[in-house]
């Protein structure tokens, strides 16, 4: 029972830890992104600003095409996972509920994928993409990313927690197969639906290199490559706080996003928590 509370201790003390330096990098991050121009930043300086410089918010869109890569990202990440809901609960009810030849072999093919880096993947993808004349397009930046192994893979697991019962019935009352995804799967996953929205947004409004690789051009870049641009100073020495600001900026639709799905995201974790 010691050694218990000792281990309990133990690991509370190792969450504090781990909390209170990612809430001390936010806090810095924050407090950095209103500091003037010209004001001292890094070793022996303080955090707090000397005086709140709001007139970043604006430098950041003056300092860059900073809307251009915002809308350019609000319209990949919104494509992107409305793709991957609808593609992966499909594929997972395929998988899920119906019989056919080669039905077990598809879905272990599928899984296989997931062992694969991505990174692997990006050559031949990215050869299919420049081939189709895709590149500098939002074709390029969203098609390839309009499933996921992953997504499919809990879909399917979420699916087959639905009771064939309910289906037979939906097919009694001369369902299709259409209109019992839309009135009795989709009821019953939504919340898993929610998260797999949620993951999807998030991973695909924070990655970096397959926009760099396919989008060239500051028409279709997105945010993490156009911030990067920044930060490398192509578009201009913008300044730490104006960088650090424009990544604050940059983040806010995702915790928007998260504290709207919060509820079902938490609901759809819970219930692939017991998957079998």
């Amino acid at each position: 029972m010691r050694i218990e509370r000792i281990w309990k201790r133990l690991w509370l003390g190792v969450a504090a830890i781990g909390a209170l330096i990612i809430v001390s990098v936010l806090v810095y991050a924050v407090l950095t992104a209103f500091k003037a121009p010209g004001e001292p930043i890094g070793a022996g300086a303080s955090w707090w600003p000397e005086e709140f410089s709001w007139g970043n918010i604006p430098a950041v869109f003056e300092s860059a095409p900073f809307a251009t890569y915002f809308a350019n990202s609000t319209i990949v990440g919104v494509s992107v996972t409305v793709l991957n809901v609808l593609t992966c609960t499909a594929a997972g009810y395929s998988f899920s509920k119906f019989s056919y030849p080669g039905r077990h072999a598809a879905f272990i093919l599928v899984i296989a994928t997931l062992m694969i880096p991505l990174e692997v993947l990006y050559v031949p993808l990215y050869k299919i993409v420049f081939d189709l004349g895709w590149t500098d397009s939002f074709a390029g930046l969203i098609v390839p990313a309009a499933t996921s192994a992953f997504g499919i893979f809990l879909m399917k697991q979420a699916i087959d927690s639905v009771p064939d019962e309910l289906l037979e019935a939906a097919h009694l009352d001369g369902a299709g197969p259409m209109r019992t995804l839309v009135s009795v799967i989709v009821p019953s996953v939504i919340g898993t639906m929610s998260a797999l929205a949620l993951f999807i947004f998030m991973t695909n409004w924070d990655s970096h290199l397959w926009p760099l690789l396919v989008a060239s051009d500051d028409t279709y870049r997105t945010l993490p490559v156009g911030l990067a641009a920044m930060q490398s100073n192509q578009l201009g020495d913008a300044g730490i706080p104006i960088i650090l600001m424009a990544a604050l900026i940059a983040v806010l639709p995702t915790i928007v996003l998260f504290l709207i799905l919060q509820k079902k995201f938490v609901e759809g974790i819970s219930m692939n928590a017991g998957i079998k």
